[in-house]
């Protein structure tokens, strides 16, 4: 079986797009406020870039995030963001309300389906 290897994946694409782009490293290293060394170890896949690192890279190199797995179209639902906006903003305490009542209405919308299931074939 062959393991995914999630540092060379970025790596690759990071390169790949860097090079597009006609970017030296140390260029884009300046862009990202990084030093030529640690692009260059992202680059060979020794090492993961930081969540803000990462973003910079993709926003300068204009990656399309769907390349990394993300679906964007999702994020584009405008309920789907308020409701993240909502958990976001949420303190602990608002949090564990939140799960609490998004668990029970998630069970109790399955339950319905289910019994609205059995019905209709019966």
């Amino acid at each position: 079986m062959m393991k995914f290897d999630d540092k060379k994946f970025i790596a690759e694409k990071i390169k790949y797009h860097r090079k597009k782009m006609n970017l030296t490293q140390a260029e884009l290293a300046e862009m990202t406020d990084i030093s030529d060394q640690h692009l260059s170890r992202i680059e060979r896949g020794c090492y993961i870039p930081s969540l803000n690192t990462f973003f910079m890279l993709v926003k300068i190199l204009k990656i399309d995030l769907r390349e990394f797995g993300f679906d964007t179209e999702d994020i584009n639902n405008p309920l789907k963001s308020r409701l993240v906006d909502v958990i976001n903003k949420a303190n602990d305490n608002e949090l564990v309300f939140f799960n609490d009542v998004i668990t029970s209405l998630d069970g109790a919308i399955k339950k319905v389906q289910k019994n609205f299931r059995n019905e209709f074939f019966m």
